[in-house]
């Protein structure tokens, strides 16, 4: 006896909806990621931890942090897809950008954005007095340290680049600095 039409039917699986993609940010211009900042929040807490572990104090210059954490294999960056020119490696930000959106982690929680600040420093400074100098600034001025976000070079420019071209004795005058931020940043 062959079964009914009831019974088949029954019996399949149910119809799967397609699957549609998340997107959890858009996709940013050049111009955009150029001026992408760090927030402060993330300095303060993960930042400073990621220098502890990695160094064993945040009593250490921005040289060590580099060496350390923004360039080479131990590097947030390292072995990831630069948005920013395609090539392998790319910054500090770009790397947490890419690991918070990895996770899953809401746009209005996000540890980067447009820059609000720009910071003037010096490679010599500690990260305790870069972070705290930051931190002090916004409780002073009452800015919310989770949406004040960051420009400093060191997290934010590729050092995989800055590195490839020191070791090819490359020299990039100030003006092309300058044509990169005059509009966006400055």
């Amino acid at each position: 006896v062959a079964p009914t039409q009831e019974a088949v039917t029954a019996t399949q699986e149910p119809a799967l909806a397609p699957v549609q993609p998340t997107v959890l940010r858009p996709i940013l211009t050049e111009e955009e990621l150029l001026v992408q900042g760090i927030s402060v929040t993330y300095l303060e807490d993960a930042f400073q931890a990621e220098v502890e572990q990695k160094l064993g104090t945040i009593d250490h210059h921005y040289y060590d942090v580099n060496k350390a954490m923004l360039f080479g294999p131990n590097s947030k960056g390292h072995r990831r897809t630069c948005p920013r020119d395609g090539k392998e490696h790319c910054s500090y930000i770009d790397a947490v950008r890419l690991e918070e959106e990895e996770a899953g982690v809401p746009d209005h929680q996000q540890s980067t954005g447009p820059a609000t600040l720009m910071l003037s420093w010096t490679w010599g400074a500690t990260v305790r007095a870069v972070v705290g100098a930051i931190v002090r600034y916004c409780e002073i001025h009452s800015l919310d340290k989770s949406k004040t976000f960051i420009w400093q070079c060191a997290l934010c420019n590729n050092q995989f680049r800055v590195e490839e071209k020191k070791a090819s004795k490359e020299v990039v005058p100030f003006s092309e600095f300058e044509k990169k931020f005059k509009g966006p940043i400055l």
